[in-house]
């Protein structure tokens, strides 16, 4: 009898025991496998907890939150995504620091600009650019004194930094933001600017001093000899014109370089073109013994330009060739077909430009050495420059090769269009 009770005593225990650990010990352990999973950024495959009441519910909200962690993670990396497409189309290098110069972040301009294809997060600053220019400006934001700015020169660029101190809520500053803006266009068109100012206030200095010193001297003496008046007056009508001129392709470079000139495009046969041309520079064709050959395949066909523009770039580039041709010379008109382009070609047998002048020669008022050019001979400096726009205009572009004494050949080259 006191076995059987002691047998029923051990089975209630066991029974009782059983129901414990099963109602509230496992639920427990599972719970806390649960929460290592998730700490591990695992999602368990379950959050049905067996056992008490109080259990379920932990699992529940387990569950909750780590649903709303992957909303929120799904949300950040959806914005630093955003983040990152908007800083990777930046023109613009960004660094961002901390207070200590450790990078937090950069862009891949930033990178390109510093040949650091990798950069982790919290290097020090230091061993990325060694700028002092910037760690001054760093030093000057963390100051309080604002945003500042300075300009640096690295490699073959002008570089513009900004920077800006991050505040916290507090107020205290937390790090910067950088911005390296290349200028390196923007300084060589203000150099343009200013070179464009230079040589058109030097090109009509000149022929103006020349007039207004001839007027004075008509006006002191008003009873010239006719023989000198009429050379006066033959040197004032040939700076005039020479002003004239000198406005009038001021004003058509500006047309040209403005963007909205339009185009009137019509059909155009060389062959009829060159021969009216070549009517109009007989007389200066003849003056100098020039021989001048043209030379268009008779299977070429007519092209779509605007006639007027064409036949002002060739006025131009035969005037040169007028201009720098000796006596007895030879000058050479051509058109063919190249790899769908029309090749108009202008050439001469005349001084040459050296090789150190030829690739500045499209440049508004650049003259090669102008010691090897007569006075006679001297131009507004801006043919070439409009040859090389009006050539643009129609898609197309300009090549020019030369030897000194030997001649010059400029060929304009245009894309043949199909569009009626």
């Amino acid at each position: 009898m006191t076995w059987f009770v002691i047998v029923l005593i051990c089975v209630a225990f066991g029974c009782t025991a059983f129901i414990v650990w099963r109602k509230w010990i496992a639920p427990w352990r599972h719970v806390e496998d649960v929460i290592t999973q998730i700490g591990r950024g695992e999602r368990p495959r379950t959050f049905l907890m067996e056992g008490s009441v109080p259990a379920k519910r932990i699992g529940f909200q387990l569950e909750k939150i780590v649903t709303d962690l992957e909303q929120l993670h799904k949300q950040i990396a959806k914005r630093e995504s955003g983040m990152q497409t908007i800083f990777s189309a930046m023109h613009d290098a960004l660094l961002v620091v901390d207070s200590n110069r450790q990078v937090i972040l950069t862009n891949q301009t930033f990178r390109k600009l510093f040949n650091a294809p990798e950069i982790s997060l919290a290097t020090p600053l230091l061993e990325i650019v060694r700028v002092p220019a910037l760690d001054r400006l760093l030093s000057d934001a963390f100051g309080g004194n604002g945003p500042v700015r300075c300009e640096l020169a690295l490699d073959d660029s002008q570089i513009e930094l900004h920077v800006v101190a991050t505040k916290n809520e507090a107020g205290q500053i937390t790090g910067a933001l950088v911005l390296f803006h290349d200028i390196t266009e923007l300084k060589k068109m203000d150099q343009v600017r200013r070179d464009f100012v230079a040589n058109v206030s030097h090109e009509l200095r000149t022929p103006l001093s020349i007039l207004r010193g001839y007027i004075e001297t008509l006006l002191d003496s008003p009873k010239t000899p006719r023989e000198e008046l009429s050379r006066i007056l033959r040197v004032m009508d040939r700076h005039s014109k020479r002003l004239e001129s000198l406005v009038e392709d001021l004003l058509t470079l500006a047309r040209l370089e403005s963007g909205n000139l339009d185009l009137q495009l019509g059909t155009v046969d060389l062959s009829n073109f060159f021969r009216a041309m070549i009517r109009d520079w007989e007389k200066k064709l003849t003056s100098k013994r020039l021989n001048m050959i043209v030379d268009v395949p008779p299977e070429l066909s007519p092209i779509r330009v605007d006639g007027t523009r064409l036949q002002e770039a060739l006025y131009n580039l035969l005037d040169n060739a007028v201009k720098y041709s000796r006596d007895d010379g030879q000058i050479r008109l051509s058109a063919r077909q190249r790899d769908g382009e029309i090749e108009l070609t202008v050439s001469d047998d005349g001084i040459g430009i050296g090789k150190e002048d030829l690739p500045r020669i499209f440049e508004r008022f650049y003259r090669a050495d102008k010691a090897r050019s007569p006075d006679k001979v001297r131009g507004t400096g801006l043919g070439l420059a409009i040859v090389k726009h009006i050539a643009q205009l129609h898609g197309g572009r300009v090549e020019a090769d030369s030897e000194l004494g030997k001649g010059t050949t400029i060929r304009v080259l245009i894309p043949m269009r199909n569009d009626e």
